[in-house]
Order: C-alpha cells, then sequence, then structure tokens
C-alpha cells in the first residue's frame, strides 16, 4: 500500500501566515514541528519509505525541502504548475502502476493534524480491506463537531458492513444548510482522505476526465527519460483546475452503477484551512478568546489574536475577531467572515 501526501495548496485563507514563498504546509499549529514533517512522521510509522509518495509544485518545493529529508527524492513529484487536486492524484495513480501496478493507494493532505494514530490507521486498514475486495473508492468522513461553513459535506446513505453508501458531496455550504446538515446523522465531514485502488482510480478518471487522464498517462510513459519535465508542463499548460471530488467523486455518486463507500473516522481531526480552525486546536481563556502573542486585551471576548515574538498588539473593546500580525502583513476581520480571506488575497494579487 501506497501513501500520497498532496502538498500543493497555498493555503491562502491562512494569510499573513501562508504567503506565496511559504505555504501553510510549513506552518506549526499545536504541534512541536511543522504540519507537513508530523505528516511524513505519522505515515513512516504504518508504511515504508518507499512507499510514501509526496505531490507538491516546483514553486512550493524550495519551501518543504528542509522538511522532507525522510522522503526518498524519487517519491517527490513536482508537478509544474499547481492544478487542483485531480491533476496531482493521476499523476501519482499513473506513477504507482507504473512502478506496482495495481496497487492500493491512501491519498492525503499535509496540513491535517491528527492526533490518535494508532485509531487513524485502524480506520485506514478497514477502508483498505473495502477498497481491495472490489473496484470502488473510498473516502473517510468526520462526524461534525459543530455546523461548519469550511468544510465540504458528505451524505452517506445505507451501511454496508464497517461502511456507508456515499449518496452525494456538498461544497462548502452556507450556514443555515450547515445547521441543518449537523443535526444529521447521515452527513460528515469531508476529510479529503481516500482509499483506492490504483485501477480504480485511474478508471473513474479515464471515464468523467478523459482529457486528464489521457493527457497525463501519455507523459508518464517518458518518466526518466530526456525530455519528460518539458512534456509534464506542456501538458499540465493545457490542463483546467479542477479538485477530485468536483471531477470525479461527485459524478461517481451520482450514477447508481458504481460503488463509493464512506468510512466513519473515529480519530480526532482538524483540518488547518482557515483561522477558525485555531479553534479547535487551542484552548480558550475565560473570555473566550484565543491569544498567541504578547498581547493585553481590555474587555474582548470570543476572539483569535495571533502575532509574532516581540511584537504587541494592544485591543479593547471588540468581539469575534480574528487579528493576525506577521511581518508580511495584518489580518482583521471577523469570525464569520474566515473564509473570505482568499478573496482578500486575491485582491492584493
Amino acid at each position: 500500500m501506497y501513501a500520497v501526501i498532496m502538498a500543493g495548496g497555498k493555503g491562502e485563507r491562512l494569510w499573513p501566515k501562508s504567503t506565496h514563498g511559504k505555504a501553510k504546509h510549513v506552518l506549526a499549529f499545536g504541534t512541536k514541528n511543522v504540519m507537513i514533517h508530523e505528516t511524513i512522521r505519522r505515515l513512516k510509522q504504518y508504511f515504508s519509505a518507499e512507499n510514501v509518495l509526496l505531490v507538491t509544485t516546483k514553486k512550493q518545493y524550495p519551501s518543504l525541502k528542509p522538511y522532507i529529508s525522510g522522503l526518498k527524492r524519487k517519491n517527490i513529484l513536482l508537478e509544474p504548475e499547481g492544478k487542483d487536486t485531480a491533476a496531482a492524484i493521476c499523476l501519482a495513480a499513473l506513477t504507482i502502476e507504473k512502478r506496482s501496478g495495481n496497487a492500493t493507494m491512501v491519498v492525503l493532505p499535509a496540513d491535517h493534524i491528527i492526533k490518535d494514530s494508532k485509531l487513524f490507521f485502524k480506520n485506514l486498514a478497514t477502508a483498505q480491506r473495502i477498497a481491495e475486495s472490489d473496484s470502488c473508492l473510498v473516502t473517510m468522513g468526520i462526524k461534525p463537531k459543530y455546523a461548519s461553513t469550511g468544510y465540504g459535506y458528505i451524505e452517506t446513505g445505507r451501511r454496508s458492513g464497517a461502511s456507508y453508501m456515499v449518496k452525494r458531496f456538498i461544497e462548502k455550504p452556507e450556514k443555515s444548510r450547515a445547521e441543518k446538515f449537523y443535526k444529521k446523522k447521515a452527513f460528515f465531514w469531508n476529510s479529503g482522505i481516500f482509499i483506492w485502488r490504483v485501477g480504480s482510480i485511474l478508471a473513474a478518471l479515464k471515464r468523467h476526465m478523459p482529457t486528464l487522464y489521457y493527457a497525463l498517462k501519455d507523459a508518464v510513459r517518458s518518466e526518466n527519460r530526456k525530455g519528460y519535465s518539458i512534456k509534464l508542463a506542456n501538458e499540465y499548460s493545457r490542463l483546467n483546475p479542477v479538485s477530485i471530488d468536483y471531477g470525479v467523486m461527485e459524478p461517481t455518486a451520482k450514477n447508481k452503477g458504481q460503488q463509493l463507500f464512506c468510512v466513519k473516522a473515529g480519530f480526532d481531526w482538524v483540518d488547518i484551512g482557515s483561522w477558525s480552525s485555531v479553534e479547535e486546536i487551542y484552548d480558550k481563556d475565560s473570555s473566550g478568546n484565543i491569544v498567541l502573542s504578547s498581547s493585553t486585551l481590555l474587555d474582548v471576548k470570543n476572539s483569535i489574536v495571533i502575532g509574532e515574538r516581540g511584537h504587541r498588539i494592544g485591543v479593547i473593546g471588540v468581539k469575534d475577531l480574528i487579528i493576525v500580525q506577521t511581518k508580511s502583513g495584518t489580518l482583521v476581520c471577523n469570525k464569520d467572515d474566515a473564509q473570505e480571506v482568499k478573496k482578500l488575497v486575491k485582491k492584493f494579487q
């Protein structure tokens, strides 16, 4: 079995900590080491170094390099440019197929915090058995802790052994829809962790995203040959960025003839996707604040204040704010607008 770590996201919702030259994978939240280092360390408890792959972009590789020394260089797959998760997964699956045939692979992001590794690997073994028992796709669902608007959702149907049939995938919802999903047992957060045989995901990519599939299949044939990087760059330049959820998982769920299952995760899980995720990691003070800085607060409630060491932040008479200070910039926003930081970054650009 192979583990494929996806580390191509820009982390724009975590500006100004995450910037163009410093992706969110090299930040530390509630852990001793940066997130990508923690992810690699966790996986190497279960997988051999030979079977752990990383997919990232050429631009992000230099900032990741100090933290990924535990990986073999041949297992670091460099995309010419970021084209979202469908392209990254297709590249990894084709590479594994070329090296090992129809192996099983788990795909997971580099920026998840998972504290209970033992339970994670137990759930992973369950998902592996399901994926290998038939030509099906498997995902892990997280039981919602609250009505989040920052996560996508999975609606499940009837139970099938240790898993549930998947009815549909739902993009990040508005607050009213999230509250409805939270109250129903059939809904899970979409963890972005997928398990399948290489042949199963490649068949799904060929069916639902043939342009992507054939473009990268042709390129990967020339891996380790002269001109491979140029050929791969040419193919990537013509691709449209599409997520695996939108390109494969959603249409697969709609097709009753195809098998798609969800395993309920039992481990603690946090996806550091926006500043609101910080509330799932750190303890709050008596006023509901999370303070990770040299700060003085007067009459401040339910706020997040983060700053760099040695920089004093004074806050008076506010509530429900996110304040983040770094050398790259300063963010001030309402907690309800945490998902909008990405739009702000695009305005800067």
